[in-house]
C-alpha cells in the first residue's frame, strides 16, 4: 500500500534541478533585496517532487507545486480547486466538474478538460494505485466539452472527493514536463532541490492571483533540536508539521515562552495506535482474549499526561470522533489490570511472570524505529511494563528505519505503533488499506470488517453511511483491531516576524499566498 506515511528512501546523492534557466548557483536565495522570503524547516532531503513518485513524502512542499480538482475543508466539505464547481448525481454514478478557464501550467501549457481527462486516467489506470477505491470503480472519463469532466462509475462511492483532495499521485502535472519533472498550477514552481534545500519561486501567472511571497525555501534540518535552536536563532521562520518538520512536545513550552515564535496548535485527526499482526502465526494474537486484556491493561490516560506532557488525547476508539462519520468515544478511558488478568485466566493464559497457554509462552516481540516520533522508546518501555503486569511479555526491537522498515514489510512482527492517517484520508483510507484481507500488508482483517467496510463506502445517504460506519467502528472495537493510545496536536511555530500564517485544513496542505514577512 502506498499511502501517505510509505517510508521514503535516503536520499542516494544530491542533485540540483533549474528550470527555465534559473539556479541559485550556491546563493543564498534569501539573499535579494527587498524579496519577501519565507524560510521553512524540513526534516528530510527529497530525490525528487513529484506526485507520480511515492517516495517522496513532503506533502507540503508538493502542496505548492500542484493542485487538485477539490480541496478538502477542517470541516470535512470540499472546496473548488481546478474544478470551479462540481456535482454529484442523485444515484451516486454520475460525477461532474467543471473546469476553472484560464488555467495554466507553470510551463506555459493550458489545463483543459482533455488535459485533465488524460492525466486523470494516468492514476486511475494505474495497478500500483490499487489502495484508490476510485481505480476499481471507474467505468468512464470524458471530455464533455473543453472546460468539462463527467466521471461515472459502476457504483456509489462515498469517499470520491477525498480521493480527488489528495496530493499524490492524483494532483495535476503538465504533459509537457519531462517524466518526474514536477510541473503543475500551483502558487509557485521549482527553482532548485538539492539535499540542503527546495527553493520556489512565485508563479506570477497563477490564476488565483499574485502570491505575497517572492521565495519560499525549506531548508533540510533532520535534528528536531537543531530545528528548534534555528527557528529561535532567526535561520529559519517556521517549523512543524508532521510531514514538514516535526516539532516535539517536550519543546513547547520552552517556545511559548519565547517573545518571537508563535506557537500554532490545533485537534489533529490521527490516532496513535498498538497494532498487533494476527497474522504472524503466534497464536497469542490470535485471541481476542489477550488482545482485550492489552487493551485494559494500557493505562492510556497516563501515558497521555506522563510520557506527553498533558497536551495529547487519551485515545478509547481507533479513529477519532473529528474524522468525518467518526465513532463516538467512551464515556470513560477504562485502565483496568485485574479485568485484564481475569480474561487471560479465563482463556486459559495462565502461570506466574509470564504467562502461557498449551506450552506457548505469552511473549510478544514490539518492532521500533526510535525517529518516528521523540517518545517512542519511553512509550515502548512504558507499555511493556505495563503489558507484564498482567503476564503479557513484551521484547523491544529497536531497529533504525531501514531495518524496520524490511521487518514491517515481511510481516516479521507481533506488535508496532501506527497512526491514522488523518484527513483527507480518512476514515476510507486507513478503513481499505488496513482492515480488510484483500489489502496487503493489513494491520487487521476479519470477515466481520470485509462485508462492514465497503457497505459504508458505497452509502448514498448520510443516514445509512453513518449507520454503516457505526457497525464497523462496533466491530473494530469489539475484535479489538488495535489498542488506541493517544490523539497526538497538530504543532507549529513560526517567528513573529511571519504575518498571516495559518495551519491549513489537513497536515498535508501548507497555505501560504498571503503570507508575509516583516525582516
Amino acid at each position: 500500500m502506498s499511502g501517505p506515511r510509505s517510508t521514503a528512501a535516503l536520499l542516494a546523492g544530491a542533485f540540483v534541478l533549474a528550470l527555465s534557466g534559473c539556479g541559485l548557483s550556491g546563493d543564498d536565495p534569501a539573499a535579494a533585496e527587498g524579496e519577501q522570503v519565507l524560510r521553512v524547516a524540513l526534516a528530510d532531503p527529497e530525490a525528487s517532487l513529484s506526485v507520480q513518485d511515492y517516495t517522496t513524502s513532503s506533502f507540503t512542499v508538493l502542496d505548492q507545486l500542484f493542485e487538485p480538482l477539490v480541496r478538502y475543508q477542517a470541516d470535512g466539505s470540499f472546496a473548488p480547486a481546478l474544478a470551479e464547481s462540481f456535482e454529484i448525481s442523485d444515484d451516486g454514478l454520475t460525477m461532474t466538474f467543471a473546469l476553472r478557464q484560464g488555467v495554466t501550467f507553470t510551463d506555459g501549457t493550458p489545463f483543459d478538460a482533455e488535459v485533465a481527462r488524460a492525466d486523470l486516467l494516468r492514476w486511475v489506470d494505474d495497478p500500483d494505485n490499487g489502495f484508490l477505491g476510485l481505480t476499481g470503480v471507474t467505468e468512464s472519463i470524458e471530455a464533455t466539452d473543453e472546460a468539462t469532466i463527467t466521471w461515472r462509475l459502476s457504483q456509489p462511492y462515498y469517499s470520491a472527493l477525498n480521493e480527488l483532495a489528495l496530493t499524490r499521485p492524483v494532483r495535476f502535472t503538465s504533459p509537457g514536463a519531462a517524466d518526474g519533472e514536477p510541473v503543475g498550477t500551483g502558487p509557485y514552481r521549482l527553482e532548485q532541490l538539492d539535499e540542503q534545500q527546495i527553493v520556489l519561486v512565485r508563479n506570477d501567472d497563477w490564476w488565483g492571483g499574485e502570491p505575497s511571497l517572492d521565495r519560499v525555501v525549506f531548508e533540510v534540518i533532520p535534528d528536531a533540536a537543531a530545528r528548534v535552536a534555528a527557528l529561535q536563532a532567526g535561520e529559519v521562520d517556521v517549523i512543524g508539521g508532521d510531514y514538514t518538520a516535526p516539532l516535539a512536545l517536550e519543546d513547547v513550552p520552552a517556545l511559548q515562552a519565547d517573545d518571537d515564535v508563535e506557537v500554532l496548535t490545533a485537534d489533529s485527526t490521527t490516532n496513535l495506535l498498538l497494532t498487533v499482526n494476527a497474522d504472524t502465526g503466534n497464536p497469542a494474537l490470535a485471541d481476542p482474549a489477550v488482545r482485550r486484556a492489552m487493551a485494559l491493561a494500557v493505562d492510556r490516560a497516563g501515558i497521555a499526561a506522563g510520557l506527553f506532557d498533558g497536551a495529547a488525547t487519551a485515545a478509547t476508539t481507533v479513529f477519532p470522533a473529528n474524522v468525518p462519520y467518526g465513532p463516538q468515544p467512551d464515556d470513560e478511558v477504562v485502565t483496568d489490570p485485574d479485568a485484564a488478568r481475569a480474561l487471560l485466566d479465563g482463556a486459559g493464559w495462565t502461570g506466574s511472570g509470564v504467562r502461557s497457554k498449551d506450552g506457548v509462552p505469552l511473549q510478544l516481540t514490539l518492532v521500533l524505529d526510535p525517529g518516528l516520533l521523540p517518545q517512542a522508546v519511553s512509550l515502548s518501555q512504558a507499555l511493556a511494563d505495563q503489558l507484564a503486569d498482567v503476564g503479557i511479555g513484551v521484547t523491544i526491537d529497536s531497529l533504525d528505519t531501514t531495518a524496520y522498515g524490511a521487518r514491517v514489510s515481511a510481516r516479521d512482527f507481533d506488535l508496532r505503533f501506527y497512526s491514522t492517517y488523518g484527513a483527507p484520508y480518512d476514515p476510507y483510507s486507513t478503513l481499505t488499506a488496513n482492515f480488510r484481507t484483500e489489502s496487503d500488508g493489513h494491520l487487521f482483517a476479519s470477515p466481520e470488517l470485509d462485508a462492514q467496510i465497503p457497505v459504508a463506502l458505497a452509502a448514498t445517504s448520510d443516514e445509512a453511511r453513518q449507520a454503516a460506519f457505526d457497525d464497523v467502528w462496533a466491530t473494530l472495537g469489539e475484535q479489538v483491531a488495535a489498542v488506541p493510545l493517544v490523539q497526538l496536536p497538530r504543532l507549529w511555530a513560526a517567528s513573529t516576524d511571519v504575518r498571516g500564517f495559518e495551519l491549513g485544513a489537513t497536515e498535508y496542505d501548507l497555505p501560504l499566498t498571503d503570507v508575509t514577512v516583516t525582516r
